[in-house]
């Protein structure tokens, strides 16, 4: 049930070992003034395996192969003579320059990605491992619940609703159609003024007739 476990991850050279093996294979290419221009991107070819890289080292020999041709058949020895003599030694200078630029470039970006594929074990720490079959567990965060407010207490609504107290209405005054309202009576002062008149008037009608 139980494997020989996963095997440890290949160590990667230090950052300074990969420095040192860039200055060394352009120290290689520029010291022979480009007779061996290929050798930077043969090198990168042989440590990243891909099909772009041996592409582009073909490319590269064939034109390095090319300027070989040119320079030796030229008649001039040390000094060129000839028109192919100067333009194969022209084309092997851009091909050392376009060389050990796509070196230089390819192989730092080839570093930085292993780097971080690697993560913590070129480091020399280890990686957590986890057993066959089972899913790598995500992190989960917690999160506090937010208090709720106090719900108030539901009082429970009367059934009926109350019914209004009913007003006064004062009763509808009978009315008589076509008989004549009662004359209010005068008071007993009118009647007392009318008397002192009338015996008033007796006494001058009384004293004018005795004369």
């Amino acid at each position: 049930m139980h494997g020989h476990g996963y095997a440890p991850p290949p160590k990667l050279p230090s950052p300074g070992a990969q420095a040192g093996m860039r200055v060394l294979f352009v120290a290689i290419a520029v010291l022979t003034v480009g007779f061996l221009g290929f050798v930077p991107v043969l090198r990168l070819a042989l440590t990243t395996h891909r099909k772009v890289d041996w592409r582009v080292f073909i490319g590269v020999a064939a034109i390095q192969l090319l300027c070989w041709v040119g320079i030796f058949s030229d008649p001039g020895g040390e000094e060129f003579t000839t028109w192919y003599g100067n333009g194969g030694m022209g084309l092997m200078l851009v091909n050392l320059t376009g060389s050990v630029t796509y070196y230089l470039v390819a192989d730092i970006r080839h570093a930085n990605r292993n780097r971080l594929a690697m993560g913590p074990a070129m480091y020399g720490m280890p990686r957590a491992q986890q057993p066959y079959g089972y899913p790598q567990p995500q992190p989960q965060t917690y999160v506090q619940p937010r208090p709720q407010a106090p719900t108030p207490p539901m009082h429970a609504m009367p059934t009926q609703a109350a019914t209004p107290a009913p007003t006064s209405v004062p009763p509808p005054q009978p009315q008589n159609h076509g008989q004549p309202q009662p004359q209010p009576q005068p008071p007993q002062r009118i009647d007392q003024v009318r008397a002192e008149l009338d015996e008033l008037s007796d006494y001058l009608r009384k004293r004018d007739g005795g004369r």
